[in-house]
């Protein structure tokens, strides 16, 4: 009996179309520059039977480039970590280019790299996820790696992410997620060559601090862990929140997504940008970045309204923006039960119309909008869905009636 015919389809190559299964296989199958292997909720024959194909064929390969190893859920024995430790050591001798391991709950125990890993010359993307451990060589060495994906793995120690770091001297794109307790202290990034940088922090994540020293064109930071009232920084469940971010001067784009945290301890280092999207826990005054920081370069800005304060952070940053030209005003998509009314502090916090809205805006966008008090100049108006019609017609009546300032103006409605 043929086992590949036998084999489930959830395990097949998604690269190999039928009319490849057939008596040409065992040379075609050595010419396929990409594979991916994934399955989810596999019984132990399963397992077994994807584990003797890939033993099988995967070393007999002639010019492959990528391997993707997507497995969760799935019923230990079948496949063990050791077998995907042995994969990926295949992989490098192969000289691949890419290498993509996205391991959830699919065994007993974490995966770890082999060391020929470290040190490999051809690999150029290397992504990472979940139940891996990362253990790097001593004598790590990664002179092709531009891009670095480490979603929720374990290090063995602290130091391992910053002296991972520290060997790739074209790195250019680097994503860490962190989750839980992962053996990391202080998040260190010093990378001359790195141009995109995006860090996520989930509660419960503890970190002593972040320290960025690199000349960055786009910048993400999305940080849920929840800052603690105790003020005795000995205590073990109180993350101690130390920011130092190096000036950013060719900084193009920057979003933060921040619960607990205030702005002021990086936003005069990402005063460059021109695009910047904010949602952020902490509106308060005290809270917002210093006085005299101009963005003279933003022309794109987009702010979550899921606060009713959110309104302070606008009217700083219209005024503090003397060239923008388009403002976004959303709601992030898991923030569906935040929806608030539009500022209910805005005349307080501007004293004069900013230039901004004088000269050079010419887009404002609002969606999941639920109420308008002000006047506004230019705008485009998406009402939320679960609206009544009828409420909507007369919304888009009252708007209509609305002074504008300019006899050009209009409004659009969708």
């Amino acid at each position: 009996m043929d086992k590949i015919s036998s084999l489930p389809d959830e395990v097949l190559v998604k690269a190999v179309s039928t009319s490849l299964l057939s008596k040409r296989r065992e040379v075609l199958w050595m010419w396929l520059p990409k594979l991916e292997y994934r399955c989810s909720d596999f019984s132990v024959p399963q397992g077994q039977m994807l584990r003797e194909f890939i033993d099988l064929n995967l070393p007999l390969h002639k010019a492959l480039e990528s391997l993707r190893l997507k497995f969760s859920h799935g019923a230990i024995g079948g496949i063990k970590p050791k077998y995907i430790t042995l994969w990926v050591s295949i992989a490098v001798l192969l000289c691949v280019r890419e290498l993509s391991l996205k391991l959830f709950s699919f065994a007993n125990s974490q995966t770890k790299l082999p060391c020929n890993l470290y040190v490999s010359k051809s690999l150029v993307i290397l992504k990472l996820e979940d139940d891996i451990f990362v253990s790097v060589h001593r004598m790590v060495c990664l002179p092709s790696l531009k891009t670095l994906s480490l979603r929720r793995v374990t290090y063995s120690c602290e130091n391992s992410l910053h002296q991972l770091l520290s060997k790739c001297p074209v790195l250019e794109d680097l994503f860490v997620e962190r989750d839980k307790i992962d053996n990391l202290e202080k998040l260190i990034v010093m990378v001359k060559s790195l141009q995109r940088l995006t860090l996520k922090m989930c509660s419960p994540c503890y970190l002593d601090g972040i320290m960025i020293n690199t000349p960055l064109k786009y910048l993400e930071v999305t940080d849920h862990r929840l800052e603690s009232d105790s003020e005795d920084e000995n205590d073990s469940d109180s993350p101690i929140f130390s920011y130092s971010f190096e000036d950013m001067p060719k900084l193009e784009e920057a979003g933060f997504v921040l619960t607990f945290q205030n702005i002021k301890r990086y936003f005069g280092s990402i005063t460059s940008v021109t695009r910047l999207s904010l949602c952020l826990g902490v509106y308060i005054e005290p809270a917002l970045y210093s006085e005299g920081i101009v963005f003279n370069h933003l022309k794109h800005l987009k702010i979550c309204s899921c606060d009713s304060s959110w309104s302070i952070l606008l009217a700083r940053l219209l005024k503090d923006s003397p060239n923008l030209r388009e403002i976004e005003a959303y709601l992030i998509d898991y923030h569906p039960d935040r929806r608030v009314e539009f500022p209910n502090k805005w005349d307080s916090a501007l004293n004069s119309v900013p230039r901004c809205l004088l000269s050079s805006v010419e887009t404002f966008k609002w969606t999941e909008m639920y109420a308008l008090q002000n006047q506004m100049d230019t705008a485009t108006i998406l009402f939320a869905p679960s609206y009544a019609a009828d409420t909507v017609d007369v919304m888009i009546q009252e708007l209509s009636l609305s002074s504008r300032g300019s006899k050009t103006c209009q409004l659009i409605f969708g």
